[in-house]
């Protein structure tokens, strides 16, 4: 068969990364003076509109404060704030979450879910967590990278196509306390616990099929944020354009869009079939994962027993709502084939050597996505650790994914393999 990679390719792709470093320069710069500038700004000025203001009501109909305390009242409320909708297993996670704490704490303390953006975008979320102005939120990792650049290392070519496991091991392990620490520094948060998992981004294309990544020269992108993942799409030849998730149907209607980069449940959630969405390259682009995060101006209100029982509440829900969330994926994926989408799924092979190339100029680009180049090393071996003892039955693993002692730190040279990409109806 063809190889799908022409033996050229290396070259231009690590030629390609200082014109396309260059070219995203200016953008990248005026984010970093927005993200700088934000927290200072006048508290009327984070004000938004109606479908997302921190003043509207809540279910109840009393009007909560900023601080969290209901006027007029004396039980603190945690208001957690999402932009998925209902029917999302992340919202279905954070309701259980909800109810779990008011059990426990016995009416020390109110919890309220919101979701479909009724707060915040997630976009606009991290500068009311800073100001206090919402108590709990869970930003992406893409979100997230705008604030702490360390963030977006799960976003760099190590991890395309790589398996779930490579991700949660660097999450859950050292680099991810490390990266904690970070977003707790940099954001006035405090990080609650571990993890919840979003699953893998893949393309979702618009009345065209991908089946070869060749396929995407050219085509219009939608990224939901990150640089990395823009420069990834712009090194194979697509046109990445960062569209917020509310703006999306307009666009894809518009037919300024011919696809997007999401996750299954996500295009389930959002009905992308309505829009036009026919196919799906199932190239496992990076894992997405979700941060809890508390507001500092509203965790050090709080008693030491009532943090530890909001942290104790989080730790037994994040093995459950971690699993849900794989079979989430699962069932969307389902329905997105019952529904009529056809699937190209990149053999294994063909991803492991995609992405070998597209880390030709992968340095660079940990420079420009602002990851600390010695947490990039340690993520690095953590995650080839991870991959190595999910291909080795009978491999030990370590809790929490993490491989036991005697797998190599580093990846041997790539050997030749035969590409294939199954395409499934």
């Amino acid at each position: 068969m063809t190889d799908l990679v022409p033996q050229r390719v290396p070259v231009r792709l690590s030629l390609a990364w200082p014109h396309l470093l260059g070219r995203v320069t200016a953008v990248a710069l005026c984010a970093l003076v927005l993200a700088i500038a934000a927290p200072w700004a006048r508290a009327a000025n984070a004000e938004l509109p109606r479908e997302e203001s921190p003043n509207a009501e809540p279910a109840g109909g009393t009007a909560a404060s900023p601080s969290g305390t209901p006027e007029g009242g004396s039980v603190p409320v945690l208001r957690i704030s999402t932009e998925n909708g209902p029917t999302h297993f992340q919202v279905k996670a954070l309701r259980r979450f909800a109810e779990d704490v008011e059990r426990r704490l016995a009416g020390r303390l109110r919890v309220e879910v919101h979701d479909s953006a009724s707060l915040y975008r997630d976009r606009d979320v991290l500068q009311a967590l800073n100001l206090g102005r919402v108590e709990m939120a869970l930003p992406g990792t893409w979100v997230l990278h705008a604030a702490v650049p360390d963030c977006g290392v799960f976003m760099l070519p190590v991890f395309y196509g790589a398996p779930a496991s490579a991700s949660l091991a660097v999450a859950d392990g050292p680099p991810g306390r490390i990266i904690d620490s970070r977003i707790e520094r940099n954001l006035r948060v405090a990080v609650l616990g571990r993890w919840l998992e979003l699953g893998h981004a893949n393309l979702y294309l618009v009345d065209r099929a991908v089946r070869r990544h060749e396929d995407l020269g050219g085509l219009r992108i939608r990224v939901a944020g990150g640089p990395a993942n823009e420069l990834r799409l712009a090194a194979m030849g697509a046109r990445p354009l960062v569209v917020p998730w509310h703006d999306l149907p307009h666009w894809l209607r518009s037919g300024n869009l011919d696809g997007l980069m999401s996750t299954h449940e996500t295009a389930v959630s959002g009905q992308l079939w309505r829009y036009g969405v026919s196919h799906v390259f199932e190239d496992r682009a990076y894992f997405a994962m979700y941060v809890p995060l508390v507001s500092r101006v509203f965790w050090e209100r709080l008693s030491d027993d009532v943090r530890a029982a909001l942290r104790d509440a989080w730790e037994a829900h994040v093995d459950g709502a971690r699993g849900q969330a794989a079979e989430a994926q699962a069932e969307a994926r389902e329905t997105l084939r019952a529904r009529g989408l056809v699937f190209a799924v990149p053999d294994d092979a063909v991803l492991r050597r995609w992405r070998e190339r597209l880390r030709l100029g992968e340095r660079e680009v940990v420079d420009f996505v602002g990851v600390d180049p010695t947490l990039y090393e340690t993520v690095k071996a953590t995650a080839w650790q991870a991959e190595q003892a999910r291909s080795e039955p009978g491999q030990a693993v370590a809790p929490g994914g993490r491989p036991a002692a005697g797998i190599p730190a580093s990846p041997p040279a790539s050997s030749p393999a035969r590409p294939i990409t199954r395409e499934i109806p």
